[in-house]
């Protein structure tokens, strides 16, 4: 009986560090549920030097590192990567500190430390919204090249006229979908300022 569950115990603590391996050293609370592990096992890993807590529900393998923007949004699932940190994340810009988020109008924010905070209604912050990869290949949501094009000319008063014509360029030569871009143009009533950088570029 004794060697019965010696084997059921390696064979939990095999399955855990193969899910962490298969995603970038994590593990949470909600899928070691799935293959029939509770949390108190996971806890005993810790102790045992395996696995760190990262989070409530999270954690990750020994000798992994973490990834702040996949802990940022996994703690606050509402939490979209804004404007210069999905440039980032995009490859136009270098990482800026604080990380810059976006989050629905009604949602709370007390606990969110080391962040830009912006509350956006439905419409802003739905619009352009997709799946990026972060530096250490997780998938996180911030904003496509047309929202990053349009936000750069909404928000032309925080760089330098050389600086906005160098970003927009960047942002265009990564492709940009002329249709979707006219779309996000008028509905953010940007229109002309789009034809106009578009001319300029």
């Amino acid at each position: 009986m004794l060697l019965y569950f010696y084997c059921v115990e390696n064979k939990k603590v095999s399955v855990l560090l193969e899910m962490a391996d298969d995603n970038d050293g994590y593990v949470s609370v909600a899928d070691a549920t799935r293959f029939g592990i509770a949390q108190s096992f996971i806890s005993d890993l810790v102790e045992q030097g395996l696995f760190n807590r990262v989070a409530k529900g999270l954690y990750i393998k020994k000798g992994y590192e973490v990834d702040p923007y996949y802990l940022l949004h996994y703690t606050y699932k509402k939490a979209t990567f804004g404007y210069e940190t999905s440039l980032f994340l995009q490859g136009i810009e270098a990482a800026k500190d604080p990380i810059e988020i976006y989050l629905p109008s009604n949602y709370m924010t007390s606990g969110i430390e080391n962040t830009r905070c912006r509350h956006l209604g439905k419409k802003e912050y739905e619009t352009g919204l997709i799946l990026l990869v972060t530096p250490k290949g997780n998938l996180v949501p911030g904003y496509d090249l047309e929202r990053l094009f349009i936000d750069t000319l909404r928000r032309k008063n925080e760089l330098d006229k050389a600086g906005l014509l160098s970003r927009l360029k960047e942002i265009a030569n990564k492709g940009l979908y002329k249709e979707r871009l006219f779309a996000y143009a008028k509905s953010f009533h940007v229109k002309g300022e789009v034809e106009l950088a578009l001319k300029i570029l």
